[in-house]
Order: C-alpha cells, then structure tokens, then sequence
C-alpha cells in the first residue's frame, strides 16, 4: 500500500481511498470487539452441564498427554473395563461416549499456553465475582469459532448475491441473542457451524468448477472431509453425507461412481483414525453413542445419565414406539421452536417466505434445495440418534444458512419496491434493529456474579483435591459427585459418577472404598427429598434405594451400615458425606 505524500492525498486517501476503507473495518473490529465483550461479561458464567464438561474434562486430559481418557469415572465404563480386564484400574478410563472434535480442539487450545502458566490456571481457585481461569480460555475459543463463523457468513453470502446481503447476514448473526447464548454456554455449537459453513463453501467451489465442465475431484475430496468433521462433532450430524451423496448422484450423472468415490473417501480420511479407536475399545465405531438411539432424557431407566451410572455394559433396549414418539417430540421442537430461535425470528421467516420464490441464478436455487435437504437430515438425524441431552442443535448451529437466504430475499423484497429501494439502508437498519431487540434486552439485564450458582462451586471442587489427598491418607480411595464432571474439571481428579443404584455403591466401594460422596443441588433440590420426611414404602420404591440414604439428610439419622456417615453442610442444597475413618494424617 502506497501512502500519500501531500496532505490532498491525505484527505482523498481518508475520504475515498483505501484509508476509508481502513477505517472502515478497524471501527467494525473494535465495536465487535466492545459487543463481545460486553456480552461475555453480562452472560458468561462458566459451562452450563455436564455434557459440556465431560468434553473439556477429554480436553484437558489430551493436553496433559494421557490421549482420549477421561477423569470422570461412569459405572458402566467400569462395567466395561472389568469385563475386558477383569477389574478396573487406577488409570482414567478411556472416552467412549463423546464425539472428539471439540475436545481435541480444547487440548490443542491449552496445549498453546506454557505448561507452567497452564498449571497455575489450573490450580487457583477463583476469588468471586471472578471465575475459573479455564473457563475464560474455553469461552475465547468459543467466541473466536463465533467470529470466524461471522466471516465465513459475509464471503459465503457475497459469492451467492452481494457484498450489501453480505453484510446484512454477517450483522444478523453476530446480534442474534440465541446463538451468544450458545457461545456463552462454551458448549462447541460455533464450532459445528464453521464446518457446516465450511461444507457449504466447498460446495459453491464445486459448483463452479462443475459448471466448466471439469470434475472437482479436490473440492469434491475436500466436501467430503467437511462432512467427516462434522461426524467427530455431532455423530448425528454426519449424516449429512448422505445428503452430499445425493447431490453428487444427480449433479454428475456421467461420473457418477467416481465423483462418489472421492467423496466418501474425504468422508473415511477423517473418520477412520476415531472410528478404529473406537472398535479396538468397544467394537463399535461410534463407541457407546450408539445407545442414545434408544435413550431419551426423562429421568427414567432410559435416561442417558442413568445408563452411565450403571454398573453394567448392558444398554435400554430399542422400543420402536419410545423412539417414534422421541423423534416426533424433538422434530415438532425443531420446527415450531428452535428453528425460529436459532438465527432469529425475521430471518426465519424471510427464509421460509423466500422458499416460494425463484431467484434469477439456478445455482443459488440449486444451493438453497441442498441446504433444506441437509437441514431437513440434519433435524431427523439428531432427533432420531440424540437422547436430548446433547446441546449442539443443527437448528442453531446451521442457522447461518437461514439468515443467508432470509437476507438474500430481504434485499429481494426491498429492491422490487421504488420506494423501499432508495432507503434500502434504513430498511435494511430496521430489520437489523429488530434482530437486535432480544439481545438488547438481555445485555440490559443486571449483571449476575459469575460462578455464584448450583451446582458448580469451583474453589469447592479446588480445595476437595488436597482435602481428598489428606483424607485417603495417600492411598488410591476415590470419591464420588452427582456432578462428576464438574468435580474433575475443577479439581483435576478422577471423579466417580454417583451410582444409580445403591448396591453400584457398595460393588464399586469393594473395588475402590470412597472417601467422600458430593451432592449438590442437581440432587438435593429435588422435590422427592422434601416428602421423605413422610416416608412410606411406595415412595421409597419411586425413588429408588437411594431414598434411605436421602430420608437420613431430612432426618439427620445414619444409615445403619453406610460407610459414609460423617455429614458437612456446605448450604442447605449442598453438603459432602465423608467416610469418619477416613481422617486427615496431621489430625491423627
């Protein structure tokens, strides 16, 4: 770049050159650099499930070089490795419930940061209102996925109508208060759209070499590869290679067996390495995922989070009617909710309105039958292969193709209008206003402490670490959460689920006596606590054998027998049962 040499130039470089421009996109860098701010330290308090932590639990456990295991401890994990081993051992366990891709990327994250400064993060407990210093790491990992997303939107919306739509669709999605509220939540969501993006980009790339009429044989290898990455994102949403098979079957009828061929293998480049872990551990490709097809999250037997704190391999059986009744139930939330909240409610609807319309390019109609294809898969994959405890919705994390389109017909609508058109800016701001409305009235919202809520305490699970240590005197006893993901990411230790069942207590304590049992409010806020206090034999079947186990927290009477019978309230929805035996050294 030349500068000017007279102040003429100066002003003409300001005004119309490329200093305008300039100017123009760090004032743009910097008001997304307040907005994201701004919205981080309004909404932002810290991960949200145990879903999310178990994955960053993977991630920390890569970035400390013990490869895909994890810290927390699932009864029907145990169950597993007893049964290939005999017993279980002292070493974590290896993952075999959760997609990699997001974990691997939170280990290559910390992997960045010098060991020494990573050990210090880990090891401070937070001083409120201040939070875990991990957690700000995973929350600027998810805010950077957010902004590469927003820019794949802009170039993916100029190649398809123009820099104004561009603009427009970047601008949507960056105020759109339901996807911040997917970022807030560091639950990986931005991640699956930069490869659905990606997936739709490579796409266009194929489009444009196929319109020459050459075979893309590298964009069609590279589709493929985007489609194996959203596999190890979402197992689910893998399926959306069938839909790209479907597309290659009818855009290439002369070549069609080659250009097939090519994709899928882009699509087993990616999955093979995961795909064979999972068969040399399981036997299956997708590891213990694949139950989650008869799972559902209710609080039953079918519950995955019972499933897990079971200590037994066996899975729910099929029941084809549950599963017709989950799919059906998750497919009318997608449509008549979460569609509408994911990329916004104007942008949904311009694009639902738009699917009646006819734009001038065949290629961007051809493009738009491709996206309701894969959304239409997308939805009855995870609504059919997810047990509802998953927090990557395809309705969120592909919202962005919804506001493209939507925007592409907005700009339709308001150059079809004289009128409209000579203020298409303002129309164009007032739509944007409208985007705006919910995240304006969230930002608005006092500001809550970070960290100051059920059931995450972190300088808790911190401190337990050297409490444990003192406790088990050195020896290999463990403890036990009913947030046990939670309690590994915070405390760096292996963490056993709470059992399901009372007598997975006493078979996992023969193997391993516990120290300590963490119930927090996930538990103790449950409304059947409050009517042991009236206990009767029914509602002791209902609530299963833990019930004179909860009955002794409302009466204050030990359970004749359980071994840990020392009781610390921490809060009334928060206490920590401790084995008496188990008593510090420097106390002895």
């Amino acid at each position: 770049m030349t500068l000017p040499r007279s102040f003429q130039d100066w002003v003409h470089w300001l005004e119309l050159g490329s200093g305008a421009r300039l100017i123009r996109r760090t004032a743009f860098a910097v008001g997304l650099a307040i907005l994201s701010f701004w919205i981080c330290y309004k909404q932002f308090h810290g991960p949200r499930t145990e879903t999310t932590l178990r994955q960053a639990v993977v991630g920390r456990q890569l970035t400390d070089g013990h490869g895909f295991t994890t810290l927390v401890n699932d009864p029907q994990t145990a169950a597993f490795v007893a049964a290939r081993n005999g017993r279980w051992n002292t070493q974590p366990f290896p993952e075999l419930h959760q997609a990699p891709l997001y974990p691997a990327l939170i280990g290559a994250v910390f992997q960045l940061v010098p060991e020494s400064i990573r050990n210090y993060f880990f090891q401070t407990a937070p001083t409120p209102p201040d939070g875990f210093i991990p957690d700000y790491i995973l929350l600027g990992l998810n805010v950077v996925l957010f902004w590469i997303a927003a820019a794949q939107t802009y170039f993916l919306s100029r190649a398809l109508f123009d820099r104004r739509v561009g603009v427009v669709s970047a601008v949507a999605l960056l105020l759109s208060a339901p996807y911040w509220d997917s970022v807030v939540a560091v639950n990986g969501t931005a991640l699956a759209t930069v490869i659905v993006l990606g997936l739709i980009q490579a796409v266009i790339r194929v489009e444009a070499a196929s319109s020459r009429g050459i075979l893309p044989l590298a964009g069609l290898l590279i589709t493929g590869l985007f489609c194996g990455g959203l596999f190890l994102t979402d197992y689910a949403a893998g399926l959306s290679v069938l839909v790209l098979l479907g597309y290659v079957w009818v855009r290439f009828p002369g070549e069609r067996f080659r250009a097939i061929l090519v994709l899928v293998l882009g699509f087993l480049v990616v999955i093979s390495p995961w795909c064979t872990f999972l068969l040399a551990h399981t036997g299956n490709p997708v590891g213990f995922a694949w139950q989650e097809i008869a799972m559902k999250v209710d609080g039953t037997a079918a519950d995955p989070a019972v499933v897990r704190a079971t200590l037994s391999v066996a899975g729910p059986g099929l029941d084809l009617a549950k599963l017709g009744n989950k799919a059906l139930t998750a497919i009318q939330s997608a449509i008549t909710q979460n569609m509408w909240a994911g990329g916004g409610l104007w942008f949904t609807g311009l694009f639902v309105a738009g699917l009646f319309y006819r734009f001038r390019e065949e290629r961007v109609n051809a493009l738009r039958a491709l996206i309701v294809a894969l959304f239409v898969v997308l939805i009855l994959g995870n609504a059919l292969f997810d047990s509802g405890e998953g927090e990557r919705l395809p309705t969120t994390y592909a919202a962005p193709l919804l506001v493209i389109f939507g925007a592409g017909f907005a700009a339709v609508l308001i150059s079809s209008s004289e009128k409209l058109d000579t203020h298409a800016l303002w129309a164009f701001s007032a739509l944007l206003a409208l985007q705006a409305l919910p995240l304006a009235k969230a930002l608005l919202e006092p500001r809550k402490l970070h960290f100051q809520y059920p059931p995450y305490y972190p300088t808790l699970f911190i401190s337990m670490r050297e409490e444990m240590w003192a406790r088990s005197g050195g020896t290999t006893r463990g403890w036990m959460a009913d947030v046990p993901a939670g309690a590994a990411w915070y405390s760096g230790q292996r963490v056993w689920t709470m059992p399901a069942e009372l007598r997975d207590f006493y078979a996992i304590g023969a193997e391993q006596p516990m120290v300590a049992l963490v119930l927090t409010p996930k538990t103790l806020d449950k409304p059947f606590l409050s009517e042991l206090a009236h206990h009767s034999p029914n509602e002791s079947d209902r609530v299963g054998d833990w019930s004179q186990i909860f009955k002794s927290l409302v009466t204050g009477k030990p359970v004749p027998g359980f071994p840990l019978a020392l009781r610390q309230n921490l809060a009334d929805n928060f206490c920590v049962l401790i084995d008496p035996q188990a008593v510090p050294n420097r106390r002895r």
